[in-house]
């Protein structure tokens, strides 16, 4: 079957992001914040009326091409390993850079171009939580961890510090 573009049978919008991130084999939100990064620099609204016609053009996805859609790319998430919302930490696991690079782009991106703010908050609403699947064997052990079971450890009580003796009032007399 020859490639074709159609829009993405997994839609966020009308599936156009993603169906042309699966033509090229990229993770759909690198074309999402491609889309919103010339939607802020063209005042929005000419960006979202070429989106719109552009989904009016691409076809929707035939019932061969959606049995077959698989989306088995690298996906890029927002990291668990955050200093604000993960993004240059996701970024650069995708990329496999150290983060701290991305960490000085999007600070020079902030000072330099002056949008370095707008794409990280796009970006902290586009890119996807990574899962949460790391277990024990994501770290090289064999079994997970189980302490020791000692009987004499698990019934022996903390040592009491002695209080230090206080005086006493004299008692309350009645009258």
């Amino acid at each position: 079957m020859e490639k074709r573009l159609y829009c993405s049978p997994e839609k966020k919008l009308c599936g156009v992001c993603g169906g042309i991130a699966d033509y090229f084999g990229i993770d759909p939100s690198i074309v999402r914040l491609i889309v919103v990064e010339i939607a802020l620099l063209t005042a929005i609204v000419p960006a979202l009326i070429a989106y719109f016609i552009v989904a009016l053009i691409i076809p929707q996805p035939t019932p061969e091409y959606e049995q077959m859609f698989q989306n088995n790319s690298k996906r890029i998430y927002k990291s668990n390993d955050k200093k604000i919302a993960g993004v240059c930490a996701g970024i650069a696991e995708y990329f496999d850079i150290d983060p701290t690079l991305v960490r000085l782009l999007f600070f020079l991106l902030v000072f330099l171009v002056g949008n370095g703010i707008l794409t990280y908050i796009a970006c902290a609403v586009i890119f996807p939580r990574a899962p949460q699947t790391a277990n024990y064997q994501d770290y090289g052990y064999a079994e997970p961890y189980t302490p020791p079971q000692d009987a004499a450890y698990e019934h022996q009580e903390a040592p009491q510090q002695e209080q230090p003796e206080q005086p006493q009032d004299a008692p309350f007399e009645q009258q």
